[in-house]
């Protein structure tokens, strides 16, 4: 069922272009909409395995940061792997001091 919507989608998208301009602007907002109620509906029946998922997985943090990396500037970058470190630095003082505590 759900491949079968998004290949609805696919091909109300694809025909947009080779339909009479006055229409074309109303089916991609038809289509939009359709898009994003699929978005809501997944979010909706998905959420909590995913945030078992998230909880799960270690590197989490790490995958964030690499999927938004090549997205940015080379200053952002810069400010995103500064900030990773002081984080990684905080992390090794937390461990240290959980040592400390034993």
């Amino acid at each position: 069922m759900e491949n079968e919507k998004s290949a609805t989608l696919a091909a109300l998208s694809a025909a947009i272009p080779h339909i009479n301009f006055e229409y074309q602007k109303k089916l991609a907002v038809m289509v939009k909409m359709m898009e994003i109620k699929e978005i809501c509906r997944y979010y909706d029946t998905t959420a909590t395995g995913s945030a078992n998922k998230l909880a799960q997985n270690p590197a989490w943090r790490q995958n964030l940061i690499n999927a938004v990396l090549p997205h940015l500037n080379e200053g952002k970058q810069k400010s995103l792997k500064s900030m990773v470190q002081v984080m990684e630095m905080q992390d090794a003082m937390l461990t240290i001091d959980s040592f400390k505590e034993v």
